[in-house]
C-alpha cells in the first residue's frame, strides 16, 4: 500500500479531510512557528502520566506513596520523574514561546485575546506546578507550604489559608493540594481549547516581511502556498509530539542513573529530596523549583512581604495581561515599539538576575543598596541599548523591508539521503524499544526511560525524514 492511500485511508474513516484546519506555508515547518505545539506535546504528556499517576498517590501518606511509586511502581520512577520534567519542558517551551510572541509582534491585533489567553494559561501552568510539586510531600514541599501561607497573610489574605492548605492535618494538606491540582489542570485545559481555537480563526503569523511589518499579519486562506492539512500538519504535529515526548523521557532517566544522580543539584533532580523528619532534610536549602527562583528572591526583598509579593508577581502579570494595550499600535518589529521592547527585556533581565541571585542565595535577606544595584543597571543598559538600536534601524529598515524574501530554502538533503536516514532513524526506535523489554521495569528505570527516549526522537525523526520526502523535498 502506497504511504499516499494509507493516509486516504485514514483520512476516509475519521473525516479528517473535512477538518477546517488551516494549513501552512513550507517555510513555516520551522521550529519557532511550532514553539506552541512543543507547549501542548509536553501538556499532553502532563495529562496522561497525571493520570495514570494518581492510581498509585495517596494523600493520607504523600512521601511514602510518592516513593513507593518510585521504588515498587513498575516503571514509576519513568512516570514520576518524567511528569517532573514534562513540567519543566512545558513552562520553558511557553517561556521561549512568549518571548518569540512578544518579539514578532504577534500579540498585535487580531491575536490580543489570545495573547491574554496565553499569559492566563502560563499562570495556571505555574500553579498546577507549584501544587504538582508541593504533593511530593519531601522537604521542599514543607518549604512552599510554609511560603503559600506566609504570602496569604502578609496580604490580609489568611482566612482563605484553610480553603488553599487545609485544616492543618497532614490528610487534609495534601488531599486539599491533590485537588487544586486537579481544579487547575482542567481550567488549563478549557483554557487552552479556547486558546487553540483563536490560533486556529487567526492562523500562523506570516513573516513580518510580507506584511512590510505592520499588522495585522494574516494569511489568507485563499493563499496558494496553503496546501490541505491533513496528513500534512498531522504529520508534522506527530514528529513534534515525540520530539517533545524523547526529550522529556530521556532527559530525567539520565539525570536518575545512581552515577549521575548523587551529583544532580537538588534543583533538577528528577525525585523528590529528603522527608521533612529526617536528619538530611536540615541540610537542604529552602528551594523552588527553578522556574519559581525570581519570585523567591523577591520575597527577600527589604519592603517587606506584601510589597515585595506585588513587586514580584502581580504587577508583572498585570504587565504581561495589558501589552496589547499598551503595544496597540500596528508596527511589529521590535525597533518600531522601542520604548516597550526595552521594557520587555528589562524584566526578562531581572527574571534572570533574580533567579541566578535566588539559588546562590536562597532565603537570605537583601539590603537596599544590593536591590538597586541589581535593578537599576538593567533599566538603563536595556533603554539606552535599545534607543541607540533603534536610531539604527530607522536608517537601515527601508532596505531590509525591500529585501527580497527568497532564499528561505537553508540546508537541503537529497532524497535518497533523507529515505536513508529514516529507514536508520526507524531501526534505532525498534533497537531501542526491543532492549527495553529485557529490562526491569522496577530496578532498570533510569535505562528503560533512556530507550523509550531514544526510541520517541528517533520515531521523530523518521517522521521528519517522511515528511521532507513526501512534502518538502
Amino acid at each position: 500500500m502506497s504511504s499516499g492511500s494509507f493516509w486516504d485511508r485514514i483520512a476516509e474513516m475519521l473525516h479528517l479531510k473535512d477538518v477546517p484546519f488551516m494549513g501552512v506555508p513550507d517555510y513555516m515547518f520551522s521550529i519557532e512557528y511550532w514553539l506552541g505545539a512543543i507547549a501542548t506535546s509536553a501538556l499532553a504528556w502532563q495529562v496522561l502520566t497525571g493520570l495514570i499517576l494518581l492510581l498509585y498517590y495517596q494523600p493520607s501518606d504523600a512521601y511514602d506513596s510518592t516513593m513507593a511509586i518510585i521504588h515498587n511502581v513498575p516503571f514509576g520512577s519513568i512516570l514520576l520523574s518524567s511528569h517532573l520534567y514534562g513540567a519543566y519542558v512545558m513552562i520553558l517551551a511557553v517561556y521561549v514561546h512568549g518571548l518569540e510572541v512578544f518579539f514578532r509582534g504577534a500579540h498585535k491585533r487580531p491575536r490580543g485575546i489570545q495573547w491574554v489567553l496565553g499569559v492566563l494559561l502560563f499562570a495556571m501552568t505555574l500553579g498546577a506546578a507549584f501544587v504538582g510539586y508541593s504533593l511530593t510531600g519531601d522537604v521542599l514541599s514543607t518549604d512552599a507550604v510554609g511560603v503559600g501561607k506566609g504570602i496569604l497573610t502578609s496580604l490580609g489574605l489568611s482566612s482563605l489559608i484553610p480553603v488553599f492548605f487545609g485544616n492543618g492535618t497532614q490528610l487534609d494538606l495534601f488531599t486539599r493540594f491533590l485537588g487544586w491540582h486537579i481544579i487547575i489542570a482542567a481550567a488549563l485545559l478549557l483554557f487552552f481549547m479556547l486558546h487553540f481555537y483563536l490560533a486556529e480563526q487567526n492562523g500562523f503569523m506570516p513573516d513580518p516581511r510580507e506584511v512590510n511589518y505592520r499588522a495585522p499579519a494574516l494569511l489568507s486562506r485563499g493563499d496558494p502556498r496553503l496546501k490541505p492539512w491533513w496528513p500534512r500538519n498531522f504529520v508534522f504535529m506527530l514528529a513534534v509530539v515525540f520530539l517533545t515526548w524523547g526529550i522529556i523521557l530521556i532527559i530525567p532517566s539520565v539525570l536518575a542513573i545512581p552515577q549521575v544522580l548523587s551529583r544532580v543539584p537538588i534543583l533538577f533532580s528528577p525525585y523528590p529530596g529528603p522527608s521533612p523528619t529526617s536528619p538530611q532534610a536540615s541540610s537542604v536549602p529552602a528551594y523552588p523549583p527553578w522556574f519559581f527562583l525570581f519570585m523567591y528572591k523577591m520575597a527577600d526583598m527589604p519592603f517587606g512581604l506584601a510589597t515585595d509579593v506585588l513587586m514580584g508577581i502581580f504587577i508583572p502579570l498585570i504587565i504581561l495581561l495589558i501589552v496589547p494595550a499598551l503595544d496597540r499600535g500596528d508596527l511589529l518589529h521590535p525597533l518600531d515599539r522601542p520604548w516597550v521592547t526595552a521594557l520587555f527585556i528589562t524584566g526578562l533581565t531581572w527574571v534572570i538576575e533574580l533567579s541566578i541571585w535566588g539559588a546562590i542565595q536562597p532565603g537570605v535577606p537583601v539590603a537596599i543598596l544590593w536591590f538597586i544595584l541589581v535593578i537599576v543597571p538593567p533599566v538603563i543598559i536595556s533603554f539606552s541599548g535599545v534607543y541607540a538600536a533603534h536610531r539604527m534601524w530607522i536608517r537601515v529598515k527601508a532596505k531590509v523591508n525591500s529585501a527580497s524574501l527568497s532564499g528561505r530554502g537553508g540546508f537541503k538533503l537529497s532524497k535518497g539521503t533523507a529515505v536513508a536516514l529514516g529507514y536508520l532513524a526507524s531501526l534505532l526506535a525498534i533497537v531501542a524499544i526491543a532492549v527495553s523489554l529485557f529490562l526491569n521495569p522496577l530496578t532498570d528505570g533510569p535505562y528503560v526511560g533512556m530507550m523509550w527516549g531514544t526510541a520517541s526522537l528517533a520515531f521523530s525523526a523518521a517522521l521528519l525524514a517522511y515528511f521532507y520526502v513526501e512534502y518538502i523535498q
